[in-house]
This record gives structure tokens, C-alpha cells and sequence, in this order.
């Protein structure tokens, strides 16, 4: 996802290395689709972040596409302002992808810059390339996109969390064998009735399968029902998750996403 620069070119790398053929798509869903096409092998996008929360387009494309998680990948987020203005009393315009302009709102506030006029992008990276050629813009971006599009930083790690986080998923066409650490990725559609998420979950502690997050999403063409996904340490083909998985055969809709090694938080 996104062109050079941005943060999952920057995670992809940190996988696949400087000598990966990469092809920069605009959105999550095209690659997925670039994926489902057999255009390319591998594909990277974010799930989510600890100051923002699940990235709910890459929820969506897991369920309306088969491509599997494979593996995971945790990338530390410092972002920067860049821009080619002398002070910032003279910034017009700032651009970002709106999450780094959310993870940022402090750094705005402290420094009166919440009315300037926020323009969002489909990438960090996309922003600095804006802002490259606007002398009254700046960027909300990382410290290797000011540097591709050579935009002086004025500011560095202004992002409100210092902890903060993404966690990336790589995705492809095949199943992982069972490592010695693995996590699990699920979707499921629950009874629609009173206890139905509750006995599912159950299913869950009956057969001491800890789940390790759970997130709600609504589907979209069923008015306000949820589908959930969830994530568990263990792979698909453990006996107690196998015994998970057939205790709720014929009562909750479950689509397998990916087992994978789990990997440092």
C-alpha cells in the first residue's frame, strides 16, 4: 500500500529487503486485488495501530477476498513536519494520511496549527510529495519521505504516543506450517440472539485457546449486524483449536484467514 516512502514500503522492506521488485498501489483494496489477480506473490498492508486503533478497510478486504495472512509485522511510527517554509506562521495547508494527521493532534494544538487547513492524502509519503512543491504546505510524514522528496524536517517524532505502533500483515495465496509460536486470524458471524457471541467465546475457554484480540466490524449489506474478527495464539490444524472450529460447525459462520509465527510485540 501507497508509493515509496510510506510506512508499509518501509515494513515491506524490512521483510523482503532493498532487492524486492515492489509495486506501489493507492488503496488497501487494490492489493488485494493485485493479489487475487496473481500479479504478485506477496502483498502488505496495515491493521492496525496502537494509538489509532484497527484499520477497518483492511478488515473489510479480509472478508470479501481469500488471499491468507502468512506473517506479521510490528514497525515503530515516528513522524515528522516537513515543509520548505521558513516558520510556520507562513503554513496554509498540511497534508497527511489521516491517521498521522490523528496520531499527531498534540503537536497541532501546542504549536496553533489545528485551523490550518488539513488536506488529507492516501499516504504519508503522498503528502510530502505535495508538499514539496507548495512553499506555504507542510507534511505530516515519515523521515524517509521528507528525505525521497527532499522537504527539510522542522520538527521530528512530533506523533502524540512515542510508543506508537503499527502492525502490518503480509498476505499470499498459502497455508504456514505450525511453528513453535503461532497466532491465528479469524472471521466470524455469531447467532443473531441473545448469548450467541457469549457461547461462541465460551468455545474458546473450553478449550484454553486465548484469544488475543477481537474487534467488531459491521457488514455492510446486512444493516447493523457485526461480523468479528478475532486473533488466537495457536494454528489451524492444533487439535484444540480443530475442536474449537467443530464446536461451532453449523452454528457460527467462521472464515480462516492465516496462521502464522507470532511475532515480537
Amino acid at each position: 500500500l501507497g508509493p515509496e516512502g510510506s510506512y508499509t514500503h518501509q515494513a515491506a522492506e524490512s521483510r523482503f529487503g532493498a532487492m524486492g521488485y515492489y509495486i506501489p498501489l493507492s488503496s488497501i483494496e487494490a492489493v488485494f486485488k493485485v493479489l487475487e489477480n496473481k500479479e504478485a506473490k506477496y502483498g502488505v498492508v496495515p491493521i492496525e495501530n496502537n494509538t489509532e486503533g484497527a484499520v477497518g478497510a483492511t478488515l473489510d478486504c479480509l472478508g470479501k477476498f481469500d488471499s491468507k495472512i502468512v506473517a506479521e509485522i510490528f514497525l515503530d511510527i515516528h513522524h515528522s513536519f516537513a515543509t520548505i517554509a521558513e516558520e510556520l506562521k507562513s503554513i496554509k495547508r498540511i497534508y497527511s494520511h489521516p491517521q498521522g494527521y490523528n496520531q499527531c493532534r498534540k503537536f497541532l494544538e501546542e504549536h496553533m496549527l489545528m485551523d490550518v487547513e488539513f488536506i488529507p492524502t492516501k499516504s504519508t509519503a503522498a503528502s510530502a510529495k505535495m508538499a514539496a512543491s507548495e512553499p506555504n504546505s507542510a507534511s505530516i510524514c515519515s523521515h524517509i519521505a521528507a528525505k525521497l522528496y527532499n522537504v527539510p524536517i522542522m520538527f521530528e517524532k512530533i506523533e502524540d504516543n512515542l510508543a506508537n505502533r503499527t502492525r502490518f500483515l503480509i498476505l499470499s495465496d498459502f497455508k504456514n506450517r505450525p511453528a513453535l509460536q503461532n497466532k491465528t486470524s479469524i472471521l466470524a458471524r455469531t447467532q443473531n440472539r441473545p448469548g450467541g457471541l457469549v457461547r461462541f467465546l465460551q468455545t474458546f475457554e473450553d478449550e484454553k485457546v486465548n484469544i488475543t484480540k477481537i474487534e467488531s466490524r459491521p457488514v455492510k449489506e446486512s444493516g447493523f449486524q457485526a461480523v468479528f474478527y478475532l486473533d488466537f495464539e495457536g494454528h489451524i490444524d492444533d487439535e484444540n483449536v480443530k475442536r474449537v472450529l467443530a464446536a461451532n460447525e453449523g452454528i457460527n459462520d467462521i472464515k480462516w484467514l492465516g496462521s502464522y509465527v507470532k511475532a515480537g510485540e
